[in-house]
């Protein structure tokens, strides 16, 4: 007799090995906990007094999530491990680890984490006789810049990890490895239709590139999955984080709190991102109040998160005003387009379906308020609000309708036309990070920095990005952190690299060129 049928006819309950809900998301909070005090080290707090605050907050979290794994299987070991190998492809498929061509954007990304990996927390550069410090968001690389020389793997491996716990306590949401493969398949293809709307405009007599269709738009452009994956990836896993914790809370699987303590503790990898979580979680609030479903233990882990947070909230403000934000004057047929090939092709099957709480009608007509709204909002240059702030509501919209292909699915009878749309909706956007992926393949690695930030700054390629995106002056600091050495962009190499930096393909005539 095998232990399980042992245990079956002694009428005890059978157990199950893996990795709970309760586990994971704690690992998950923990690693996000890890990088907001580490922040606290990077200002000068000392590293055993660092790790001391880590043991306490990681013991707390953990307490905390305990709770959450009281009626859902563990996850299999072997679930994690294939959702570890995924998230290692795609990053590296970005160009983490410079086993693939990485895109334009890690021009200045590489050489903040060879920055902070080299110099003496905290440091400050040389710019023109006036010192500046890093104010940026700072939270993926906090822990990779810890390996010094091995910096650029650690990153690799440290954005994997919080992608394969994402991944993997999204397994709860489907039932089945054939709805998770599809659930999955829809996520990493999932976009606008930008084939669609770059044939148009050049149909129209617009000179497009090919290369990077996202752009085909001006200046209004929703990203996908894996662009964000390969340009963005301390946003996109900002964003999905609280995506994946608010429809875990929503399908009734882990309380409120975690999703309410992922929002602050996620701020120091992308405050774009937590401004598209915002308005989720004045719904959930509104939800909890409704149902005076308010929990001691979900105010508290809250408490303990926003508390932990509060320094890289207010590090993230140190002038954070010369960024700026504000209405953009809407070109009416660019916007129409954008919400016409980006949003509605996968709001309107969802909205169409009647109400009932597997659709979650309400959650997918604020998914459609907010793309509707993004595009009329500039913060810093060009279409980053719109591009960043999207993150969480454009993951929801693709696990819906990801679940709506299912319900279509198990059907018994078979609605072929829907079926038929799905497919052709799907195939259309995935255009879109094929491109990606084969802009990854064909080109080579792209070369390590040779330079700091500063010395980047002056020879970057295509990009446009001011001052303000990552640096404040030493003056703005509080009197007691001015006292910062200057050991940055004094003395920088004549090549920043040492071949050639390949970049997409930029629009042509009077398109804008920007950096995705």
């Amino acid at each position: 007799m095998t232990g399980a049928a042992a245990a079956i006819a002694a009428d005890r309950p059978v157990t199950q090995t893996g990795l709970t809900v309760g586990t994971l998301a704690a690992g998950l909070l923990g690693l996000f906990a890890l990088d907001n005090l580490l922040l606290l080290h990077f200002w000068g707090l000392s590293l055993p007094l660092t790790a001391g605050l880590m043991v306490v907050a990681g013991g707390a979290i953990t307490t905390f999530c305990r709770r959450y794994s009281a009626n859902l299987a563990p996850v299999p070991l072997r679930t994690f491990a294939a959702a570890l190998a995924i998230s290692l492809a795609l990053f590296a498929l970005g160009g983490e680890g410079r086993f693939f061509y990485a895109n334009a954007d890690w021009q200045i990304r590489d050489a903040v984490l060879r920055d902070m990996a080299t110099n003496v927390w905290p440091f400050a550069y040389d710019i023109h006789g006036t010192a500046y410090f890093l104010r940026a968001p700072l939270g993926t690389y906090l822990l990779p810049a810890m390996f010094g020389a091995h910096s650029e793997m650690a990153l690799l491996v440290s954005n994997s990890l919080r992608l394969a716990l994402l991944l993997t306590l999204s397994w709860h949401l489907f039932e089945g490895k054939r709805e998770r493969a599809i659930a999955l398949g829809v996520f990493i293809l999932f976009s606008g239709w930008d084939l669609l709307g770059t044939a148009i405009y050049s149909a129209l007599g617009a000179n497009l590139s090919w290369d990077h269709i996202e752009r085909w738009n001006f200046s209004y452009q929703y990203s996908s999955h894996v662009t964000q994956a390969f340009w963005v990836p301390q946003h996109a896993i900002a964003g999905w984080a609280c995506a994946v914790a608010f429809l875990l809370w929503r399908k009734g699987l882990v309380p409120i709190g975690f999703f309410a303590a992922t929002i602050p503790l996620v701020a120091i990898w992308s405050p774009l991102a937590i401004i598209g979580a915002i308005p989720f979680a004045g719904f959930a609030g509104f939800e909890l109040v409704r149902r005076r479903a308010i929990d001691l233990n979900d105010v508290a882990i809250a408490a303990l998160a926003l508390a932990i947070a509060v320094p890289a909230l207010l590090y993230l403000q140190i002038d954070a005003a010369k960024v700026g934000m504000h209405l953009r004057l809407a070109h009416p047929w660019a916007w129409l387009f954008c919400v016409a090939l980006e949003v509605l092709p996968f709001a309107w099957p969802l909205l169409r379906e009647p109400d009932s709480p597997v659709t979650d009608r309400p959650v997918v007509f604020l998914i459609l308020l907010l793309l509707i709204a993004m595009p009329l909002v500039q913060v810093g240059v060009n279409s980053d609000f719109q591009m960043r702030a999207s993150i969480m509501p454009l993951a929801l919209l693709s696990i819906y309708f990801a679940m709506w292909i299912l319900r279509l699915l198990s059907k018994k009878a078979v609605h072929k036309a829907a079926i038929a749309y799905a497919l052709v909706a799907i195939m259309l956007g995935a255009a879109t990070p094929l491109l990606e992926l084969r802009r990854a393949v064909v080109n080579a690695p792209s070369p390590r920095p040779l330079c700091s930030l500063i010395g980047v700054w002056h020879k970057q390629d295509n990009m446009i990005v001011p001052y303000s995106t990552y640096l404040a002056p030493v003056s703005t600091l509080p009197a007691g952190l001015r006292q910062i050495a200057v050991v940055a962009g004094r003395s920088d190499p004549e090549n920043c690299w040492d071949h050639k930096w390949v970049v997409p393909e930029a629009p042509r005539a009077s398109e804008p060129s920007r950096h995705a």
